[in-house]
């Protein structure tokens, strides 16, 4: 009776080896940091607009709430029906110590052009920010470069600014 009980703790602990290391490999972390980013909710580019400024007086909205982090821009020829952030025609991921106000210049010109030019002629783009400390920046935006193969799309590099600015 003793060894099956051995045979079954050694084949419970070889599944469990198993299991751990499967979950370790590249593929398996990009999948869940993409689950994460969408479980986050994505805002549509108007909507981030709108919300540019709410009231100038009590100082809210997205101009007066900025912070360190990363974001993903999401470019689509439809709207996204039902939360569903799939099959994407292009992505730009980016970073920012003012990551709202970057987002912001992206949306208005003054950032990735491309961003701009799919905008201006009627694509739909979906925002997600991801806070992230100032020290940990280039490492996310990497991360999720890799995640989302945006060198693939308007990504050029796979990331990582060489010096980030801290004020």
């Amino acid at each position: 009776m003793d060894i099956y009980r051995y045979l079954l703790l050694g084949a419970l602990l070889v599944l469990t080896v198993l299991w751990l290391r499967a979950r370790s490999t590249p593929k398996a972390k990009n999948a869940r940091l993409r689950r994460k980013i969408r479980r986050g909710g994505f805002t549509p580019w108007t909507r981030f607009e709108e919300e540019w400024i709410i009231d100038e007086k009590s100082r809210t909205g997205h101009k007066y709430a900025d912070f360190p982090g990363c974001y993903v821009i999401m470019i689509f020829d439809k709207p996204v029906r039902f939360k569903r952030f799939y099959g994407w025609e292009n992505i730009y991921i980016g970073q920012s110590i003012n990551v709202c106000q970057r987002v912001h210049n992206h949306f208005n010109g003054k950032g990735k052009g491309d961003i701009y030019a799919d905008i201006k002629y009627g694509k739909e783009a979906y925002v997600r920010i991801v806070p992230v400390k100032a020290k940990r920046l280039n490492d996310m935006e990497t991360a999720l470069i890799e995640a989302f193969s945006a060198t693939e799309s308007y990504n050029k590099t796979k990331g990582g600014a060489k010096v980030t600015k801290i004020k």
